[in-house]
């Protein structure tokens, strides 16, 4: 399969390279993040999504910092009794508020 991706994908570790507890809500609702880039990020949620849809991204890095986010949904994929939920960041990405903890 050929690799289409713009931006390198990440996951979130401290210097350590631990994984840091990351709290993702996305339209208010708690959602597992799977990655992140520049250019957008992928989740498991229990509700189901619409290729289109415009989604609020709250993403709380403890010591790091808050951003809120706002992304389009551009894949749906069905995970077991979850939705893979990916969002494109890099054309609706706008940067409501950065919060220092």
């Amino acid at each position: 399969m050929k690799e289409n991706r713009y931006y390198q994908r990440y996951n979130i570790v401290d210097e350590k390279g631990d994984a840091v507890q990351a709290e993702i809500k996305v339209d208010g609702k708690p959602v597992c993040l799977v990655d992140f880039s520049l250019g957008g990020l992928c989740f498991l949620s229990d509700k189901l999504y619409s290729v289109g849809d415009v989604v609020n991204i709250f993403v709380n890095l403890e010591i790091q910092g808050k951003i809120d986010l706002i992304g389009k949904v551009v894949r749906v994929t069905q995970v077991g009794k979850s939705w893979s939920v990916a969002v494109d960041l890099s054309h609706s990405y706008k940067l409501l508020l950065l919060r220092k903890s």
